[in-house]
């Protein structure tokens, strides 16, 4: 964190879901060739609960909408020279209602920066961690994201 700097409050999903052979996956996201993977999630908006927030970027950025909240994971305080700006970032464990596809593309929607942004999703498993973008994959850890890590989703 930096002294006199604005803060953002973001919301971030970490999915899961089960890929064909049992193995966990965390869902993530390409939009710009030079960009590390990235996790779905944005700016809370005036007025808007963190969870409100989460499934309005969730389907902005995805077009998904059905999701079961297992939990929120915690919340991380660092500085984002990106955005010259310090970010409380709230991050929530979700899995999909119904399976998803291993890969597809979504256009963004909505009225932010992310509309008409060509988002292309798929899984990686835990022993692929390393290809996200510093900013979540510091986070990545069993005692951070257990249900990733072995322990289950319920």
């Amino acid at each position: 964190m930096k002294i006199g700097k604005p803060i953002r409050k973001k919301v971030y999903g970490f999915i899961l879901q089960d890929n064909e052979v049992g193995e966990k996956t965390l869902l993530v996201y390409l939009n710009e060739p030079e960009v590390p993977f990235r996790l779905v999630g944005g700016n809370v908006d005036a007025g808007e609960t963190e969870e409100e927030a989460l499934f309005r970027e969730i389907q902005e950025e995805s077009g998904l909408k059905q999701f079961k909240l297992v939990k929120k994971i915690g919340t991380q305080y660092y500085y984002k020279d990106y955005i010259d700006a310090n970010v409380e970032r709230h991050d929530y464990l979700l899995i999909p209602e119904t399976r998803l596809p291993e890969k597809w593309r979504f256009t963004g929607e909505g009225e932010g920066e992310d509309c008409g942004t060509v988002f292309n999703y798929q899984w990686i498993k835990q022993d692929e961690i390393y290809l996200l973008d510093k900013e979540f994959r510091e986070y990545m850890s069993g005692k951070y994201i257990q249900e990733l890590f072995g322990n289950g989703i319920r």
